[in-house]
């Protein structure tokens, strides 16, 4: 995972970021993880957690090959505007999806600047597998702003990330469900913090042939702690396993000891709260 310096913040304080293109020399070929198992429940724990999505504005970070991007449209989203860091992803994106109401364009969505200054226009702001690529507590700060500076007031935000309850995050986890993930820092502590918030692991793909790629497994407190910097208040939502006849044998249940994924929730801070009845 390639890792760069972006000037520095305040103080001459580095501004390490950890954002990378290391999905370049993957491309297409990354479509076969979602025929694994160990992302099949995504899906539908994504739609549970979107709710009605008909006519909205939708946007799409980090949306990669468009998986998302279409389902948005399929749910009936009126316009979805898909972003992401790498032209190879895009391409494909685009050559996979050449629907009206759907837009990819490239761009870095670590940092609120780097996409067009449209305002808080859009009702549902939607990441699957974009906050665990900050390698730092101040990108992953970054991130939730980009996300609170393009929803619109009244709006939600939803995203896939890893698992940030795992108890054994430090475990390698070998042919799970058509993965492997090795733990390659047990303790990964964010540079710009000097913190320990989780471990950094590598996503092996089983498919022929494999490939994997890296990223950060974070704890549920240091995305909280991340939002609310940002002005979002967050929640995390329960899985939904397919609807098929697995869900009734065993077949899930090493899955959901350790799940490869977690759902998250966000609107902007204080809206949950205002609903509670006094």
């Amino acid at each position: 995972m390639a890792t760069s310096e972006a000037g520095t913040v305040g103080d001459g304080v580095p501004a390490v970021s950890t954002q990378n293109t290391q999905y370049d020399a993957i491309g297409s070929k990354y479509g076969d993880i979602k025929s694994k198992p160990a992302t099949q429940p995504e899906p539908p724990s994504v739609v549970e957690a979107l709710g009605d999505v008909s006519g909205k504005r939708c946007l799409d970070l980090a949306c990669g090959l468009g998986f998302y991007s279409a389902l948005l449209a399929k749910l009936g989203a009126a316009a979805v505007h898909g972003y992401d860091i790498s032209s190879t992803m895009v391409d494909a994106a685009r050559k996979a999806h050449p629907l009206p109401n759907l837009h990819f364009e490239v761009a870095d969505c670590s940092a609120p600047e780097n996409l067009p200054a449209v305002g808080k226009q859009f009702d549902v702001v939607f990441a699957g597998w974009f906050l665990n690529y900050a390698g730092t507590e101040r990108e992953l700060t970054s991130m939730f702003r980009v996300i609170e500076q393009n929803l619109a007031v009244g709006g939600k935000f939803v995203g896939v990330t890893t698992n940030v309850t795992d108890p054994w995050v430090k475990e390698d986890k070998k042919g799970f469900y058509g993965i492997d993930v090795d733990v390659l820092e047990r303790e990964y502590v964010a540079p710009d913090t000097g913190r320990e918030v989780g471990i950094k692991a590598r996503v092996t793909v089983l498919s022929e042939p494999p490939f994997f790629f890296d990223v950060f497994q974070f704890r549920s407190e240091v995305y909280e702690r991340c939002a609310r910097e940002a002005g979002l208040e967050v929640r995390w939502r329960a899985h939904v396993l397919p609807d098929d006849e697995r869900r009734e044998t065993e077949f899930w249940d090493e899955w959901l000891r350790r799940p490869t994924s977690s759902i998250i929730e966000a609107v902007h801070g204080s809206q949950w709260s205002r609903r509670q009845p006094r």
